[in-house]
């Protein structure tokens, strides 16, 4: 024993060590520690494994303070309404929540997912229900328009709600139209009547919104609507049935308009023709190309919008129709065409194969016919290509994944001074993504940093996931943009949200992952949520990933998305099973049996995996604390599956005694046991002193009993005779397999065999008699290793697994 000097000395270099390390001081033969309850305490690596990520001097620096959640205005009071019917408890007073709902609706540019209108929904019955002070409604008209005036742009999870939640204001606002004194509100012109049939039709609703156009927008109602409001309800009628791909439907109100003598005018013109050119029907996109249109107000015949005579002329270079392109084009410079149909030329030419310096001679010719118009009659506009060309030819090419013309219809507009904007960037960026041009593509994003519009915040999503995937190293680039994006306050899909966690995460910025959850996943609906939950499992599931950062991932997980199902979480706690780590396994399953969720709490299923894992790595500390759990649990019923992965974790924990106590409760349950009750017994036999006398009288009951051994069973038994020493009887049950039991000898049984027996000696006898009997599968057993236990000293262990199921 050294002298206490130097025990101290060497407990003094283990404390600095520790400090400089940044390791927690253990002292493990503690009879008195606290039981484990926070992991990471074990899992700090050594310096040098990865960066650091605490510096010594940040000791004395105040804590880092993680991101609130930004709620949208008013949300968590209207969610309180929800809270408080679940629980049966008292609501929150009317005022204050008639206040959150003209809050939560005060700007129209917020996206609301259906989860959101679900809460809002349940807050405005509660409003319904609640007397009102002096006989005046908890919200007024103008309130609930602008309510319904938000509904008008589409979530990304559907938007049922949406729908649903529409129609109950627009009852209400009828109601309160219906109620309103003799002649201030006609019967059939209701003001806020065409934002409601316009959210019907965003919403695939388009029919029940033509029923409704029939009875009140018809030019023979009396009194009937201004004809340019007929026109706006009709066109959107004929927009939704094209947006939901409906072709008869879409006829159908075509022929309605017709025959109600409603203005066809330029839109719905445009809706028809675009729908029939993008399904390849050329011949129902030339009938309605060629039907006249009138004006908004129905008094006078117009031409075609330019973005229809593209479409119509897009279609016949598709179709190889090109005379009647041909005769479209011929028709347009008849007379000096205007600005918009210059465009749809340009397109068409495009479109037959015409290259870009072609194009950029018919823009020359466009503005030297249009200067020598000008000289003859100066109240002719002038006319010059812009950015709105460029950008309807890079479009095209697009379509057509030809990034190469794109790029040059791009330099022709810079050519002629045409600069770019935010449309532009965006079509490059996509492009470029598309072509995986990531740097080229993150070049053309710096014309984007002002843009606010959704198209730009779209492919800024789109940018910055292909940089978290292909370039993590440029990390100040990509915090460039997600900066930008913040100081918008723009929409973060959720797939951005993931990689941008998995890259923080990565890096070991547990913080910078949890702040990039905390302040977006909240507006997110469950589905949208369960992306993100995907991301972070595939992270914590990836091996190239470190222990360490996959505990983080698995932390914000249960920490921020409590919804975590069980089969994930029952998933999660094997893959850290497989990563040798059981205490972290241990304290998976203990959050599962803590949780008072039903579809989370820790069923049976969980036990056994549980159980076993504990068993694969023999944690005899994990094991009695689950099993305690086990004892007090109430809500489980012990079966025979249950009993055999409790007997086999006590098995490989060299707590055989125990074992063989549970063997005897599942032979006397009314389940009974199975065949991997019989094999996991033996396994129990085999590590028990003298176990042989437990085996022993256990297969002579099987042999009684006529039980149909298999290979497992009999390899279990042949395993508890060799580990007793029983050597001989061992090679006797070996050499009779063939002739008795009706299975040859093979790799997986003789490699057990060989490794149950630990005399070296008695290892010398089995390697001969495997060797003279059956040499192919003594080799296959060298080609799979071997290590040799005791320091070099003891016996030899071939590389074959021995592990039993439940």
């Amino acid at each position: 024993m050294p002298p206490p000097v130097a025990r101290l000395s060497h407990l003094t270099r283990g404390v600095f060590r520790s400090l400089t390390y940044n390791q927690p001081l253990l002292y493990r033969g503690c009879l008195l520690r606290a039981a484990r309850h926070d992991a990471n305490c074990w899992l700090r690596p050594a310096a040098g494994s990865i960066a650091q990520r605490r510096s010594f001097f940040g000791l004395f620096k105040s804590q880092r303070k993680n991101r609130a959640a930004e709620l949208l205005p008013g949300f968590h009071q209207l969610s309180e309404v929800a809270l408080a019917q679940r629980k049966s408890s008292r609501a929150p007073p009317p005022a204050d929540i008639a206040r959150a709902f003209n809050e939560f609706f005060a700007h129209k540019s917020t996206r609301f997912e259906d989860f959101h209108i679900h809460v809002v929904s349940a807050a405005w019955d509660y409003l319904q229900t609640q007397p009102s002070q002096q006989d005046r409604p908890w919200l007024s008209s103008e309130d609930i328009v602008r309510a319904l005036s938000c509904l008008a742009r589409r979530p990304d999870s559907g938007g049922e709600a949406h729908l649903a939640f529409a129609t109950h204001l627009n009852a209400e606002l009828a109601k309160r139209q219906d109620a309103a004194p003799d002649g201030s509100v006609s019967a059939h012109v209701k003001p806020n009547q065409p934002l409601y049939l316009s959210i019907l039709c965003l919403y695939g609703a388009s029919l029940e919104a033509r029923k409704i156009a029939m009875e009140q927008y018809n030019p023979s109602v009396s009194p009937s609507p201004a004809t340019a409001t007929i026109a706006a309800v009709w066109t959107d009628i004929l927009r939704g049935f094209a947006n939901e791909k409906n072709k008869d439907e879409l006829l159908q109100t075509a022929g309605t308009i017709k025959s109600l003598s409603i203005p066809f005018v330029q839109e719905m013109q445009r809706i028809l023709v675009t729908f029939f050119s993008r399904e390849g029907d050329l011949p129902q996109a030339k009938h309605w190309f060629s039907q006249p249109v009138t004006s908004t107000e129905g008094s006078a015949d117009t031409a075609p919008l330019g973005a229809t005579y593209a479409e119509i002329l897009k279609a016949c270079a598709s179709k190889q129709d090109l005379a009647y392109g041909q005769q479209v084009v011929a028709s347009l410079l008849k007379e000096m065409p205007n600005k918009p149909v210059w465009d749809a030329i340009f397109v068409w030419s495009a479109a037959i194969g015409k290259g870009v310096e072609e194009i950029d001679r018919m823009m020359s010719v466009m503005v030297r016919r249009n200067t020598d118009a000008r000289e003859r009659d100066f109240s002719i506009p002038i006319i010059q290509p812009d950015i709105e060309s460029i950008n309807a030819l890079v479009e095209y090419a697009v379509s057509k994944q030809d990034s190469y013309s794109a790029e040059r219809y791009i330099a022709m507009g810079e050519k002629r001074g045409i600069l770019p904007n935010p449309k532009t960037y965006n079509m490059q960026v996509q492009y470029r993504l598309a072509a995986k041009d990531i740097d080229g593509a993150k070049a053309a994003y710096s014309g984007l940093q002002a843009a606010k519009d959704d198209q730009s915040i779209t492919v800024s999503n789109k940018l910055i996931r292909a940089l978290c995937r292909s370039r993590p190293q440029q990390f100040h680039d990509i915090m460039a943009i997600v900066d930008n994006l913040h100081e918008k306050k723009a929409w973060f899909e959720p797939a951005t949200v993931a990689a941008l966690s998995a890259l923080h995460l990565r890096r070991g910025e547990v913080d910078d992952a949890r702040d990039i959850i905390q302040v977006h996943a909240h507006r997110y609906s469950p589905a949208q949520r369960q992306i993100i939950i995907q991301k972070m499992v595939a992270f914590l599931l990836d091996r190239e990933n470190s222990t360490v950062d996959a505990w983080d991932a698995y932390q914000l997980l249960r920490q921020l998305f409590p919804e975590t199902p069980r089969p994930t979480r029952l998933h999660l706690m094997n893959e850290f099973f497989a990563r040798g780590r059981p205490d972290m396994a241990c304290h998976v399953f203990f959050h599962m049996r803590f949780s008072t969720h039903p579809a989370i709490r820790a069923d049976r299923d969980v036990y056994v995996a549980a159980f076993t894992g504990f068993a694969r790595h023999a944690d005899a500390e994990s094991l009695e604390l689950a099993h305690t759990q086990l004892k007090l649990d109430l809500t489980i019923d012990l079966d025979t599956k249950l009993r055999n992965a409790l007997m086999l974790a006590y098995a490989e924990t060299d707590k055989c005694q125990t074992a063989m106590e549970i063997w005897t409760d599942i032979v006397n349950s009314k389940e009974g046991p199975t065949y991997n009750s019989i094999a996991i017994a033996f396994r129990a036999c085999e590590r028990l002193p003298w176990g042989d006398q437990q085996a022993k009288p256990l297969w002579k009951r099987l042999k009684q009993l006529e039980v149909d051994i298999d290979s497992q069973i009999f390899t279990a038994y042949l395993r508890a005779l060799a580990r007793n020493f029983l050597h001989e009887d061992a090679l006797e049950l070996v050499e009779s397999a063939e002739a008795e039991y009706g299975f040859t000898p093979d790799l997986h049984m003789l490699a057990n065999w060989f490794n149950a027996t630990i005399n070296i000696e008695k290892q010398s006898k089995v390697e001969e008699w495997i060797k003279e009997h059956y040499p192919g599968v003594w080799e296959e057993m060298e080609e799979l290793g071997h290590e040799v236990t005791m320091d070099g000293f003891g016996p030899r262990l071939y590389n074959i697994t021995a592990e039993l199921e439940p």
